[in-house]
């Protein structure tokens, strides 16, 4: 079967499920929010990540990680005020409208926020104000993901989810984000356990070739029970971690980005690897602010093209996402009937 078409990869109704807000943010924006909120450029770092070309190795990609996570939390102090995260917000969905993104679960940062003095409601209220707006004006629906910085105190975590609860009904879900070495995902079974019996959706970042990525993909499925991972590609390194995905329905958010130095998408075959051992993985941004890669269309058309991949593979990564995403029955039955009508009318077209 050929690849998909630019025409097809356009026109596709997608979701996203791993998409961090903060990681949106673009140079351009940056610029905009210093000079609205006085602060001085010269303190902030506006080049794009730049990566020197070289070997692949674990270390390698763990001082790339750590060093893009440097670049991603300087590069949110210039988010001060509500309307700071509403018009970063609403960049991101006229951005989902352009590549006809119809819903996607957005995760955000508190502690990085609040941490620095800027209240958990202005970075809720500004957030939600735009997916208001998205729903109202673009047609996008959404939900709201607060992540644990996983590098701060358990203390830290807890206050996060005492500081959410005045805005519980505009918080979907947990996740589990930042620097993974030496902070596994029990390190927060407490607050897990505590958020389940909030009513939270679950889920917690494995990413790929970190250290102990395996086992913290045993430690979601089975200490944190956990049916969502985001990343989580190397549950291909365990045939007995793959049966429990399977058998758990465990959906994973996997992310083919590339950097500046990159010479191609990443991690494409794991991922199709997966797909062919019928784990629900769905294809998602990250960061398009900070990546090469940038949003879903221009993403997805570089993704196929390494990976040779045909109109009906392309559409099963999307029908993961919306099988897998915090939906209403209702909501996941309308779109699911959008895509199928979508590829309908490709295949009548044809």
């Amino acid at each position: 079967m050929s690849t998909a078409s630019t025409d097809f990869i356009r026109g596709l109704p997608k979701a996203e499920l791993h998409l961090h807000i903060e990681g949106t943010l673009s140079l351009a924006t940056k610029k905009k929010l210093a000079t609205r909120n006085r602060l001085d450029p010269g303190e902030l770092t506006f080049q794009p990540l730049k990566i020197s070309p070289g070997t692949s190795s674990q270390s390698l990609d763990i001082a790339q990680y750590k060093a893009f996570l440097h670049l991603y939390y300087e590069g949110l102090k210039v988010l001060q005020t509500a309307e700071d995260f509403y018009d970063l917000a609403l960049e991101y969905y006229e951005n989902c409208q352009a590549n006809n993104v119809i819903y996607a679960e957005i995760s955000f940062d508190p502690q990085a926020h609040t941490d620095r003095g800027v209240p958990f409601g202005v970075v809720v209220e500004g957030l939600n104000a735009a997916r208001v707006e998205a729903r109202t004006r673009l047609g996008i629906d959404s939900r709201l993901i607060m992540c644990i910085n996983r590098d701060r105190p358990v203390d830290s975590a807890f206050k996060m989810m005492e500081s959410a609860r005045p805005f519980r009904e505009l918080i979907t879900g947990l996740g589990l984000d930042s620097v993974e070495e030496g902070h596994p995902p029990t390190k927060f079974k407490d607050v897990y356990d505590l958020a389940r019996s909030e009513g939270y959706e679950l889920t917690a970042h494995c990413d790929v070739d970190m250290i102990n990525a395996t086992e913290h993909i045993r430690e979601c499925i089975e200490e944190l029970h956990l049916t969502r991972i985001d990343h989580g590609i190397n549950v291909l390194d365990d045939p007995v971690l793959i049966e429990k995905a399977l058998k758990n329905n465990v959906s994973f958010t996997a992310c083919p980005t590339w950097r500046d130095g990159d010479p191609k998408p990443r991690r494409v075959d794991r991922i199709q690897k997966m797909r062919a051992l019928g784990l629900r993985v769905s294809i998602n941004t990250d960061d398009p602010g900070y990546f090469a890669s940038r949003y879903m269309n221009h993403m997805i058309g570089e993704v196929v093209k390494c990976g040779e991949m045909g109109p009906d593979e392309l559409v099963s990564y999307f029908r993961n996402a919306f099988d897998g995403a915090w939906m209403t029955h209702d909501e996941r039955q309308a779109a699911v009937s959008r895509l199928d009508a979508y590829v309908a009318s490709a295949r009548t077209a044809a």
